[in-house]
This record gives structure tokens, C-alpha cells and sequence, in this order.
């Protein structure tokens, strides 16, 4: 699925639940970054080339922590974070001589700098003259990649075409490329205060600086449950802070998300009545 200006995609799918019935699945961002960044490195490696190069996959705090296990385990791959906003992860992004990055709404491409290209056609040429062909092929797939994925900005048209290609090389469908790994469950929610001002993060919005005590109370909350995680960020058009929890159950998460927004509410100003426990 693509949005109305062509920018964002998405995959999804019905995948049998083993009693019969089906399951609706979503492919979004996280598995966009992580299938492209793991096709990208397999072939580097191919090439001897996985530590030739600076290559990161950037994220937003917003990234399912399960795609960012995964992505940590990829030879020769570094993780990096910045504000959500595309034009926030592509600048981070474009500090690598490859940068990955993919919005969790399906926005982002694949950035492969002009000496990485360089070095490929070489590769490539020394590939076909030794009639290698299992680098003759890698060298061929990247170079490929960098025509094809728009360098510029995030084209989801050219992702897809992207994300086909690497399906098709690899001989998959949808079911194996989502089973890569298997997200958290998560909960987002939003709670009015009277100044979002009040609240202040890090640069990657994966802290909260301000007020004092906020992080404490969050991270005393993160520990409490199985893979905990979340963060709070002021929005930046309406006067509400967005908070965001995953954990290893739904009940976990819807827990976690909770306790959160409880702490935003007592620490930030919130207004109206407090937060519900999820249902």
C-alpha cells in the first residue's frame, strides 16, 4: 500500500493462524530497513567489503525493539538514532558512506555514497575478469541498488520495485521475509497537558530531560516488565505529550503504557482526567 503522494509504503498480508482462521500482518519500516540492510550487507560480505565501508541503519525512537535486536546482529551494520522526522533520520543517515533508514510509517531509501559506487565498478570488474561469479552477482545486485533507489529522498515507487527485487532474488514471499523477526507488542497514546513545553527529551527523544524525575519514574516502569521500553515526547503542533511502550506481551505493554502516561500526568501538567488503565 502506498499513500496519496507516493512516499510511504507498506506491506501486508493474511498469514493462517493454525486453527483455521487468519491473521492480518503488517510489514512496515522496521522490516523495510531491516530486509534492505540485510540483503545490502549479505552482498558486501560476498565482496569482502563489510568493513570497508561506515554503514548504519538509522532509526527514531518510535523503531520496534525487535527490529533493533535483529539489526544489531548484522556483521559489519551499526545502529544510529535521530528525532522522528524524515528530514531528521536523513541527515543522520547521509553521515555514512551507506545509510539505511526507514520511518516505521514506511517513509526512507537507501543512501549509497559515490566512493562506495566507485569501488564496486572495480570490484566488478575484477569479478568478470577472475569470472567469479558469486561476486560478479553481488557487485551487479548493489550497484543496481544505488540506480534504483531514489538517492535524494524517500520514493516509496522505488522501494517497492526495490523490495521486490530482493524477494525475488531471494526466492521468498511475505511470510519469510516477516519472519525475520517477530515485533513487541506495543501501545501509543497521546494525553493532553496544560504546556507541552514542560516536557524536553534527548536529541533521539529516547529520554526524557525535563521535569526532573520523569526518566526515573519511566525507567523504574521499563524494569518492572519483560523487555521493557518506553519514552515520552511533546508533540509539536498541539499542546499533548505522545507517549510510546512495548514489552514482551500486549499486557505487558498496555501496562507499561499506563504507567507512563500516569507519570506525564503527575510530572507535566496533565489535564482533564487521569489516564485508564487499557482494557
Amino acid at each position: 500500500s502506498f499513500d496519496g503522494d507516493g512516499d510511504r509504503l507498506v506491506y501486508h498480508y493474511f498469514k493462517p493462524n493454525g486453527s483455521g482462521g487468519t491473521e492480518w500482518r503488517l510489514l512496515d519500516g522496521d522490516k523495510i530497513a531491516t530486509l534492505a540492510a540485510d540483503f545490502v550487507a549479505s552482498d558486501l560480505a560476498v565482496l569482502g567489503l563489510e568493513s570497508e565501508f561506515s554503514m548504519a541503519v538509522v532509526q527514531t525512537a518510535y523503531a520496534n525493539g525487535a527490529s533493533t535486536a535483529y539489526l544489531k546482529t548484522v556483521e559489519g551494520l551499526k545502529m544510529d538514532f535521530a528525532k522522528t522526522g524524515v528530514k531528521f533520520v536523513h541527515h543522520v543517515a547521509d553521515h555514512y558512506d551507506i545509510g539505511i533508514y526507514f520511518e516505521a510509517n514506511g517513509h526512507g531509501t537507501v543512501l549509497i555514497k559515490g566512493p562506495v559506487v566507485l569501488r564496486l565498478r572495480a570490484e566488478l570488474d575484477a569479478a568478470v575478469a577472475a569470472k567469479n561469479g558469486a561476486k560478479t552477482a553481488a557487485a551487479t545486485r548493489l550497484l543496481a541498488t544505488h540506480q534504483l533507489v531514489n538517492q535524494a529522498v524517500g520514493d516509496a515507487i522505488s522501494d517497492a520495485l526495490f523490495i521486490e527485487a530482493i524477494l525475488t532474488v531471494r526466492g521468498w514471499g511475505l511470510a519469510e521475509w516477516d519472519g525475520l523477526y517477530e515485533d513487541l507488542p506495543s501501545r501509543q497514546s497521546k494525553l493532553p497537558v496544560q504546556d507541552r513545553a514542560v516536557v524536553q527529551c534527548s536529541a533521539d527523544e529516547t529520554k526524557a530531560l525535563a521535569p526532573d524525575g520523569l526518566q526515573v519514574a519511566l525507567d523504574g516502569l521499563m524494569g518492572a516488565v519483560a523487555a521493557g521500553r518506553a519514552f515520552v515526547r511533546p508533540s509539536g503542533t498541539e499542546d499533548v505529550v505522545r507517549v510510546y511502550a512495548e514489552a514482551a506481551t500486549q499486557a505487558e505493554a498496555d501496562e507499561l503504557a499506563h504507567g507512563a502516561a500516569m507519570a506525564v500526568y503527575e510530572q507535566a501538567g496533565g489535564v482533564g482526567d487521569a489516564p485508564k488503565p487499557y482494557a
